[in-house]
């Protein structure tokens, strides 16, 4: 089988994760003959070498010309995108050549190079949240998910702050081949789990941290580390010292949802963790809080759109559930 290209286009300013992540879980790829499937490279748009934000220098395969092509272009961000001359060039090079692609790629804010070619019209596209609202506002034909990890389909892919872009990659290949292989991919960077694209690109109790007024701050951080206790509205609203009423405005207010709401999405984020280490879903059930293995089989499967079984089968990173 004839190994599928994956290139990276580089310009200055590039955030170096954002190409090396993503490349390296396709150069990671072995199929069970143990060979590559992919063949990997890095452009430039002058065939000139670049440097990232963080002062690494890279030296390109070769310019990018009109000539090639290959089965994935991945287009990475940093800062040096946003640059009116840069975006310019990245831009108008993309809106010539992407039919080149079979898919088109970009980390973080690579999405921009995307957007102001065109490809992202009536899509609804992920990119660091820092960057979301920004990102809206100078191209209003498309919709920004603010806390994706990834989105997209068929030709188009884009993916959220720096790190996302592993998870993207780690997602391609299993479409290109089989989850065994990302998987085996995922062991070998010690990327612990395959987050879907559907999660978020905070964890419950960061969003909380984030988002906590501070009558709120103490309590939350008390139901984070006691989640296998009660943790109804009577009981959070005594350790806040606050009525119950009261205590549901500032949930609501704060997080857009119930109290019981976000406890229980935290328990869910912490089943996560507990699932990627191999317990069981028998200990991981009281373990979080949930009363019953079948209540908290349908609150996992409700919240992240997989039961425990499917996630520990396409993201573990050890055995042992049942």
């Amino acid at each position: 089988m004839k190994p599928r290209r994956v290139i990276a286009l580089l310009f200055d300013r590039i955030n170096a994760i954002d190409v090396t992540g993503p490349l390296e879980v396709f150069a990671n790829a072995r199929l069970t003959t143990g060979r590559s499937p992919y063949e990997i490279s890095t452009w430039s748009l002058d065939g000139r070498s670049v440097v990232s934000e963080s002062g690494v220098r890279f030296l390109p395969d070769r310019d990018a010309d009109s000539t090639c092509k290959a089965n994935t272009l991945i287009v990475p961000g940093g800062d040096g995108v946003r640059n009116p001359e840069t975006l310019e060039r990245l831009s108008n090079w993309l809106r010539v050549n992407h039919g080149n692609f079979e898919r088109v790629v970009s980390v973080c804010t690579g999405a921009y190079a995307l957007a102001e070619a065109g490809l992202l019209k009536g899509r609804t596209v992920a990119t660091h949240w820092a960057h979301a609202e920004d990102l809206s506002r100078r191209y209003p034909g498309i919709r920004v998910d603010s806390e994706a990890l990834f989105l997209g389909g068929g030709k188009v892919y884009t993916s959220g702050g720096v790190t996302s872009g592993i998870d993207l990659a780690l997602e391609l290949v299993a479409k290109d081949f089989e989850h065994s292989v990302a998987a085996a991919v995922a062991r070998e960077l010690l990327v612990f789990v395959r987050r879907t694209g559907k999660q978020t690109q905070f964890s419950e109790p960061l969003r909380m941290q984030n988002q906590a007024p501070d009558r709120l701050a103490d309590v939350c951080t008390w139901a984070a580390n006691n989640l296998d206790k009660d943790l109804s509205v009577e009981t959070l609203a005594d350790r806040a010292r606050l009525s119950q009423r009261q205590l549901s405005r500032l949930f609501h207010k704060a997080y857009g949802s119930s109290p019981a709401t976000v406890v229980r999405r935290l328990r869910i984020d912490a089943a996560r963790a507990l699932l990627e280490q191999g317990l069981t879903v028998q200990k991981i059930a009281p373990a979080v809080g949930f009363a019953s293995v079948d209540g908290f089989r349908r609150a996992f499967d409700e919240i992240l759109g997989v039961s425990p079984r499917e996630y520990r089968d396409r993201f573990r990173t050890a055995e042992g559930l049942r």
